[in-house]
């Protein structure tokens, strides 16, 4: 009996450390596609193991962000990792096509998009491994406005959250949309999702130069986000694209955007030379 209760005493200390809850080792899967609410991941606030994923993009940008897509599942594969730890351990040593597992990682809803927070100061025994490298990036996983509507629809859009998919055949619509004033429509027929390029490296603020209202893009691709602050009103997912690679305007729109530049700089000269 002795023996049996300190056992059991083990086995519950393996499940509750520091006020978290600590479990099975969880895949990116588990993690996103086990909700409380059909958004929100349950193990929102505990501490677990996660087999983690491929590296398919690396941000820097308020908070270093990792993004780790695990290819066996078209939907619920994907998650965003943010380092937080002072010398960027996790940000600075992996790199795209790197399977990277973590151990004792903390999960948090953010603005409702699920974050393995790679944090000490939240799980002090935070760590991570190189499974693998040179394992091929997947492709952009091809969608349709209608995925990622808004008005928002957490049942069509959730299972894509973080992942880095493609629209094709898109108009730009109406601008200055959103919590930042910088997302974009993206119109396919009778349905408009929003675009963002605050992530985009190559773009100047807030749009990349190609997105002008009535633009037609043979194509968009980025990462799926979430942004959803009920109080202010705001609940949507956006497109953020992460480079000019990114945006493949239809060759008639190349036009009308060199043209609208040339008329912005002729303006400029104008105004500049006027008393």
């Amino acid at each position: 009996m002795r023996k049996q209760g300190l056992m059991m005493l083990i086995g519950l200390a393996t499940v509750a450390w520091g006020g978290l809850s600590r479990a099975d080792v969880l895949s990116i899967y588990d993690v996103q596609s086990t909700t409380s609410d059909g958004d929100a991941s349950i193990y929102n606030g505990q501490v677990h193991d996660v087999t983690g994923g491929i590296v398919t993009h690396k941000w820097s940008g308020f908070q270093d962000r990792v993004y780790l897509r695990d290819p066996a599942h078209p939907t619920w594969g994907a998650i965003m990792v943010k380092d937080s730890t002072v010398d960027r351990s996790l940000f600075n040593n992996v790199g795209l096509g790197d399977w990277v597992s973590l151990t004792d990682i903390y999960i948090e809803e953010f603005r409702g998009t699920t974050v393995l927070q790679y944090s000490p100061t939240l799980a002090p025994n935070v760590g991570y491994a190189v499974q693998s490298t040179g394992n091929p990036v997947p492709d952009p996983t091809l969608l349709t406005a209608a995925d990622l509507i808004v008005p928002v629809d957490h049942a069509a859009s959730e299972p894509y959250e973080s992942m880095i998919v493609k629209l094709e055949n898109v108009t730009a619509g109406q601008k200055d949309l959103g919590k930042a004033g910088d997302n974009y429509e993206l119109i396919q027929g009778a349905d408009i999702a929003w675009g963002t390029d605050y992530m985009n490296i190559d773009a100047g603020a807030p749009y990349d130069p190609r997105i002008v209202t009535g633009a037609q893009l043979e194509s968009i691709t980025g990462v799926v986000e979430q942004y959803t602050k009920l109080t202010d009103g705001w609940d949507y997912y956006q497109l953020c694209t992460r480079s000019a690679g990114d945006i493949v305007p239809e060759p008639a729109t190349l036009t009308l955007v060199a043209a609208g530049l040339c008329l912005a700089a002729r303006r400029r000269r104008k105004l500049s030379v006027e008393p």
